[in-house]
């Protein structure tokens, strides 16, 4: 008898594993019938600072040097994004960088969960100046979506009782990633320009340019480090434009691998957009 208890308990308790781990696609199923819209998985871009107008190139002038670095807290590797999206765009890319007609620095500076519907702007606006930039061009610009209305949808309804309802619950809650990207797009100019230039000297490598002495981690976690900018006059022939974007997806409980694809689509897509055509 006693054995027949513990076997009823553990069939029990695997019956509401299964519901739990089944919650998510239960959800979505619910929503897509109630015509919510994070039961379909939706990904889109914000211009914080949006990129220049530039004239287009000749074809002989094509050309770019292109760098990338992460300085986030997050393991994001776009370098092979950056190129073979410029390739597809017929630029030719150079390994000096003395030689492209132009020249774009990519800096992942974040990636993690954001507030549902806030496009990651409130942590990218937090960030200040964009390092390596020219001062004053661009700078928190008019906030251009590049993305569907994000007016407000159906909740789906419906959940059963105890701990898969719970589950279910849970696997409704809308949740959002983004990906937060500086970048410098240098234009060469015949004739040298003068401009004034952010310098950021920091010994916290995943910390904010511009900004006091803190960095902003997932979920908004602030730690300290030394972190100093000042502004100085260069002149160049490669004149740096500020660009900062932020990369979002969002759906019913998703997870950080199910948003990675998604974004990685948009930033490859806003590449093509930035160069000059």
């Amino acid at each position: 008898m006693r054995s027949r208890g513990v076997l009823l308990g553990v069939t029990v308790a695997g019956v509401l594993l299964a519901g739990l781990q089944g919650c998510t696609a239960v959800s979505r199923g619910i929503g897509k019938v109630t015509s919510n819209k994070y039961a379909d998985a939706r990904s889109g871009t914000v211009w914080v600072v949006p990129p220049p107008q530039l004239e287009p190139p000749a074809p002989d002038n094509k050309t770019v040097y292109i760098s990338y670095r992460n300085i986030s807290d997050a393991d994001v590797d776009l370098t092979e994004l950056l190129r073979s999206a410029a390739t597809e765009q017929g630029w030719q890319l150079m390994s000096n960088p003395q030689e492209a007609k132009y020249r774009l620095r990519a800096s992942t500076r974040f990636f993690g969960e954001v507030d549902p519907e806030s496009g990651g702007q409130g942590i990218a606006r937090a960030m200040g100046a964009i390092s390596g930039a020219a001062v004053g061009v661009g700078t928190y610009a008019l906030v251009r979506n590049q993305t569907d209305s994000w007016a407000a949808g159906a909740a789906a309804g419906g959940a059963a009782g105890g701990l898969v309802g719970v589950g279910i619950s849970n696997a409704s809650t809308p949740r959002e990633w983004a990906l937060i990207i500086d970048f410098v797009l240098e234009e060469y100019n015949e004739e040298p320009v003068e401009f004034t230039l952010l310098s950021d000297n920091d010994t916290n490598a995943t910390s904010t340019a511009g900004v006091g002495n803190s960095r902003m981690g997932d979920g908004g976690a602030n730690s300290t480090g030394n972190s100093r900018t000042a502004e100085i006059t260069q002149t160049s022939q490669y004149f740096p434009h500020g660009v900062r974007l932020s990369s979002w997806a969002n759906q019913m409980n998703m997870k950080e691998t199910e948003a990675m694809p998604l974004i990685r689509g948009r930033v490859e897509k806003v590449v093509k957009q930035m160069l000059p055509q």
